[in-house]
């Protein structure tokens, strides 16, 4: 019998989306069976009046089913699908957590990043081979799907490639497996709060959903229909992958046996991505659950009391604790913690950090705590051995704000370092003279003045690639013309002329700031930057000598090696696509040909470009 858990309102099922995480279940046999074992074109809800009785438990000599683990992440998306932060990382995090608190071997969990649609099916056809030997043994095996990234109304964007939901849905049928429960993830991000799922309540959620529904499938949504799923740049993760993972480490273990069950985990990131979501800009999301479960008892997905490490925060505290992993700087968890009973969070051995907030008499207070969790053991979180947080001052009346709130360094251009780029600009740089054309001008050469005798400046082009390594730093190297003269001259019957042409490859750091807008992917703002660069440059002199009296002329030809030290400063336009234009002028000395008697020419001078720069992030 289908069963619906929407909390705590038992009316968002039939509506609910796949446009965040959609969690479902498929019976061995592929399909959803009703009381008399009818196969419905669609799941219905159980009378309320008559819920069914709970099945018996698993008696404990049953051996615990084998697991395989398939988590896809891919951050980039489809046309017109902006690219994302963190699905890649969230997949991996999610395998982490299974593998650690799930009892799934070493070898049973393949994590794919950045897959085309052939190779994750392939992935699927290679676990069903396993299971269908544990089925001919009539052994019980359970598999985990979990996909985070973009999605259509009817199929999963990988990259420029796309997977059929309706495809996807009759592979994971076929999987042989006692359980299988498949997590999507599928979201497209935004600015400060990341919007997912690109049509999200006419095309992505309504459709898809009523895809993956049609043959049993449960499903788990991150939103309602008419609601979007969001990223935390705080929490580098979605706001429901993050919360479902800390429901899972232990968070969302209500009666303390020392597992987390679906429904347990269900309600725990109900809850809290409920409240975390309220405070964006974008507003709350609605978790909801479908489940096909009948048969299956009360479902565990983690087992906490495995862990050899333990963080316990004690019963009587009340409030806010953010967990940090100090070597990553990762956020690991994000609980609000009440009164009452005591609290254990599986996590692996190693140093962290808690920050505590808490309210006592009215005011905010938070606390620092260094910690080591070690194997074997739990650690209590011992609030007497903190140390108190200065916080900064907030108007009269007001509430400091507690996540995801833009600061003013965010709000000028405060980001992570730049991903790579790569690009190309053309423009003119202004011829030199000095002594090495005097000496020219000497032996009766003359400068060729081309556009009507004007000293006309020489083209310049350049093209490289940059990667950020520290907010508002990145280094590059670029590959660009220098300058380049011809000079001709007539004695007699002579016809002589003497040109040269200078290249230069740099490499250069350039430093940015950010006046207007935010530095931050696939948003728009103006940025102001400054660069130096050196490098080394080459020279190719021609010269070319004829005579009426002879029959053809006769020219010779020489390299120069030298250096060239170049400083540039511009603004640059950024789009909400990939490229950026800009706008820069600098100067570049360039010694690098040079005549018999010491004279040196600057092949270099002052410069004015336009160009343009395309993201890769």
């Amino acid at each position: 019998m289908t069963s619906f858990l929407p909390y705590p309102f038992p009316s968002r099922a039939a509506a609910s989306t796949a446009l965040g995480a959609l969690l479902f279940f498929l019976s061995p046999s592929g399909g959803v069976r009703d009381a008399a074992g009818a196969q419905p074109d669609s799941p219905a809800p159980a009378p309320a009046s008559a819920p069914p009785a709970p099945p018996p438990p698993v008696p404990a000599s049953v051996p615990h089913p084998h697991a395989y683990g398939i988590l896809v992440g891919s951050n980039a998306g489809g046309a017109g699908q902006a690219t994302l932060r963190y699905a890649e990382d969230d997949a991996r995090r999610m395998g982490a957590v299974l593998k650690e608190l799930g009892r799934y071997g070493t070898t049973d969990m393949r994590v794919l990043v950045r897959p085309d649609g052939a190779r994750v099916l392939a992935t699927i056809d290679e676990v069903a081979a396993k299971l269908r030997a544990h089925q001919a043994k009539g052994e019980q095996a359970v598999l985990v799907f979990y996909y985070s990234g973009h999605a259509r109304a009817n199929a999963f964007s990988l990259g420029s490639d796309e997977l059929s939901i309706a495809t996807l849905r009759e592979k994971l049928r076929q999987v042989p497996s006692t359980l299988t429960l498949v997590v999507l993830d599928a979201c497209q991000s935004g600015q400060f709060a990341r919007t997912k799922g690109a049509e999200p309540a006419a095309d992505f959620s309504f459709n898809s959903v009523s895809r993956l529904t049609t043959k049993g499938i449960a499903v788990m949504a991150s939103s309602s229909a008419e609601e979007l799923s969001q990223e935390s740049d705080e929490l580098h993760s979605s706001y429901f992958t993050h919360h479902l993972i800390v429901a899972l480490r232990g968070a969302a273990d209500a009666d303390g046996d020392g597992r987390v069950s679906l429904d347990e985990a269900y309600r725990y990131a109900y809850r809290r991505t409920l409240v975390s979501t309220s405070q964006t800009q974008v507003g709350g999301q609605h978790v909801t659950l479908e489940t096909d479960l009948a048969g299956q008892g009360d479902v565990p997905v983690t087992y906490p009391v495995d862990a050899r490490s333990q963080l316990e925060l004690p019963a009587a505290l009340d409030g806010r604790v953010l967990v940090q992993h100090k070597p990553s700087g990762n956020v690991v968890a994000e609980v609000q913690k009440a009164p009452g009973s005591a609290v254990k969070l599986a996590f692996a051995a190693g140093s962290y950090k808690a920050l505590v907030r808490s309210a006592s008499g009215g005011s905010a207070r938070v606390l620092e705590c260094s910690l080591t969790l070690v194997d074997t053991r739990p650690t209590a979180l011992d609030l007497g051995a903190c140390a108190p947080v200065k916080l900064a001052g907030v108007a009269k009346g007001e509430t400091p704000p507690e996540r995801d709130q833009p600061s003013d360094d965010d709000a000028r251009g405060k980001a992570a370092a730049a991903p790579w780029q790569i690009e190309s600009g053309l423009g003119v740089l202004w011829r030199q003279e000095d002594a090495f054309t005097a000496r020219l001008n000497e032996f009766g050469y003359r400068y060729k003045e081309p556009f009507l005798s004007m000293k006309a400046p020489r083209w310049r082009f350049h093209a490289g690639a940059s990667k950020g390594i520290l907010p508002h730093v990145s280094v590059g190297a670029y590959v660009h013309t220098l300058g380049g003269d011809r000079y001709e001259r007539t004695l007699s019957d002579s016809d002589d002329w003497f040109s040269w042409d200078t290249y230069g490859v740099s490499g250069f750091i350039r430093a940015s700031t950010v006046p207007i807008g935010r530095m931050s992917p696939r948003s728009s703002f103006i940025e102001l930057y400054a660069q130096g660069a050196i490098g080394l440059s080459l020279g190719v002199t021609t010269l070319s000598t004829g005579s009426s009296r002879a029959p053809a002329r006769e020219e010779s030809t020489d390299t120069h090696w030298g250096w060239v030290l170049g400083g540039h400063a511009g603004a640059a336009f950024a789009t909400r696509g990939p490229v950026i234009f800009f706008l820069q002028g600098g100067y570049e000395y360039a010694p690098t040909i040079s005549n018999l008697v010491g004279d040196v020419h600057n092949s270099g001078g002052p410069s004015a470009q336009i160009g343009a720069r395309l993201r890769f992030e």
